[in-house]
């Protein structure tokens, strides 16, 4: 029993202890450790402008930080935020060698061991370079996520959630890969971030789509464009317009989204996109001089556009102007460079695929195998806590039978105490009788005395011989024997704390310890009751005790029950 409480009792105290640990102060939706104000505030506040992309603000709530930092040249943890910060906005202002070698120089800067939110947040910025999908990054993704969720950093998590459930959906495993989006949506809304909640439901959107489910994206992007209290940045919106557009040939949507490209002139391939977008419609309504406007416009793009599927669009309706205006000869010309980028196309798909096949078939099995390791570790504590149920249970059968046999043995000597109480009785009675018998004796010997019958010396003779003879060595036998039942300990205690008593002192207290009258206890230790009031004087001497003490409760201290 005594190992069982031990061992409940140290767990109880590892839970608590990790409780405290994890309730450690950070700053939400944030992992950030505490660094005190009024740092704590300012890194909050640029977290949010940063968010807002408002990178003026940002950067002058950094160069507060920077004045804060210096003045305290050894707080390495205030120095190390800076130069993080520092990094990031200048990587986000497009100087990505200065942000790059700033978020090093704060890495190697920062204490893994004490501060591992600090690392792994400064890593996650510094990893801003396009993964190709392998087993390997999925893995990472799913590590850091993990890590970021246990930090409590709500945006970071959310932003892992998005990207493993694009990552996912881009190698065709949409199943898995919905239920990432939604729990990213739930991250962002927690931490109130209704910009990276539209980004997000963009990707949750593109997923319904690839797994058919072309009403549900639909209604979704229809959701997002017409959100007046949260709406979209114009990138995002030219995204779900184009989107839109090319899942129900809204060409609302498309102008809609054409407006908002052609106010950026650095958009070059979105341009030449939407444009070979309007000479389809034109000539599908048979408007030949609109479809040779929007296509000349496209080509003026042209050179700027990388992506194969846009110019090879932009070749195959080159051709179909050259047949419409009957110069086959050209015609047939762009046809074969479409078809030759077309090839080329179906020849990258098909890699694709065989690649994104291959991969998610590594990721269910790597799936597989954390569900069994996951199965393992409930399997052994499910087996743990039915041994600690077992444990539990034996030892409240083993508590309860010692219970139950305290309880008899307390009946027991409930009954024993019940039977020397008689015993005691019946004793004290006896010996009243006795003395009534000693009265009654010794004055019929008066009687005779005064009648002549008997002389003096004779009664007194004869009284004192009945007296001499009459048990009391068998009564004072009898009420020891009697106090040993009652209270065995009480030689054994009384003696360890007054060695000096000797045995006929510690009778004596016996017998005071009993209740028992003085002339009771000269009848039983054989001597008259002056003799007996001499003796507890002496035994309140050898105890010490003082003039107010009483000898009686001073006894029945070495009696427990």
């Amino acid at each position: 029993m005594r190992t069982l409480f031990s061992f409940l009792a140290t767990m109880i105290c590892m839970a608590v202890m990790t409780c405290c640990h994890d309730r450690q102060a950070t700053l939400h939706p944030y992992g950030w450790l505490s660094a005190g104000e009024p740092f704590d505030s300012l890194t909050l506040l640029a977290e949010r402008l940063y968010l807002d992309h408002k990178t003026d603000s940002v950067e002058r709530v950094i160069a507060v930080m920077r004045e804060t930092a210096d003045n305290d040249t050894s707080d390495r943890l205030a120095n190390s935020r800076t130069t993080y910060w520092e990094g990031r906005v200048a990587h986000y202002l497009g100087d990505t060698e200065k942000g790059m070698k700033l978020m090093k120089k704060a890495l190697e800067m920062t204490d893994s061991a004490n501060y591992p939110y600090d690392y792994h947040r400064i890593l996650w910025n510094l990893d801003m370079d396009y993964h190709a999908p392998d087993i390997s990054r999925y893995n990472h993704l799913l590590t850091e996520l993990d890590f970021f969720l246990r930090s409590g950093d709500l945006p970071i998590s959310g932003a892992l959630c998005m990207e493993i459930g694009t990552f996912l959906n881009d190698i065709g495993d949409t199943d898995n890969g919905i239920p990432y989006l939604q729990m990213a949506d739930s991250l962002f809304m927690k931490a109130s971030l209704p910009s990276q909640v539209g980004n997000n439901r963009i990707n949750h959107a593109n997923a319904l789509q690839v797994k058919g489910d072309s009403i549900g994206a639909v209604k979704l992007m229809r959701e997002l464009l017409d959100d007046k209290v949260t709406p979209l940045s114009p990138y995002a919106r030219d995204i779900v317009l184009g989107n839109l557009y090319g899942m129900i040939d809204d060409t609302v949507a498309l102008r809609e989204a054409y407006r908002i490209v052609i106010r950026d002139p650095n958009l070059s391939e979105a341009h030449c996109t939407y444009e070979n977008f309007f000479t389809e419609e034109a000539l599908k309504r048979n408007d030949i001089p609109l479809a040779r406007h929007y296509h000349s416009l496209a080509a003026s793009h042209l050179h700027e556009v990388e992506k194969p599927l846009v110019r090879r669009e932009f070749y195959r309706l080159h051709y179909r102007l050259y047949e419409i205006e009957g110069r086959i000869d050209s015609a047939f010309k762009y046809l074969s460079i479409a078809s030759d980028l077309n090839d080329s196309i179906n020849s990258s798909v098909k890699e694709i695929e065989i690649r994104n096949s291959n991969l998610a078939a590594k990721i269910a099995q790597r799936r597989l195998e954390i569900d069994i390791e996951k199965r393992k570790i409930t399997i052994i504590q499910l087996v743990t806590a039915l041994g600690l149920l077992l444990l539990t249970v034996a030892g409240g059968i083993i508590f309860y039978r010692k219970i139950q046999r305290q309880r008899l043995e307390r009946m027991k000597y409930a009954l024993r105490i019940e039977r020397s109480n008689r015993r005691v009785m019946a004793m004290e009675l006896l010996m009243k009788e006795k003395d009534n018998l000693f009265h009654a004796v010794e004055t019929e010997m008066n009687e005779l005395t005064d009648k002549g019958e008997i002389s003096r010396m004779a009664a007194n003779r004869i009284t004192s011989s009945l007296k001499a003879h009459s048990g009391a060595s068998a009564e004072r036998d009898s009420f020891i024997e009697t106090f040993e039942q009652l209270a065995p300990e009480f030689s054994t205690g009384i003696r360890r704390r007054y060695p000096l008593l000797t045995d006929t002192d510690i009778r004596l207290a016996a017998f005071i310890a009993l209740g028992m009258e003085n002339k009771h206890i000269a009848r039983v230790m054989a001597i008259r009751p002056e003799s007996v009031k001499q003796a507890r004087w002496r035994l309140r001497t050898k105890m010490g005790l003082a003039s107010g003490e009483s000898l009686e409760e001073a006894v029945r201290k070495f009696t427990t029950h």
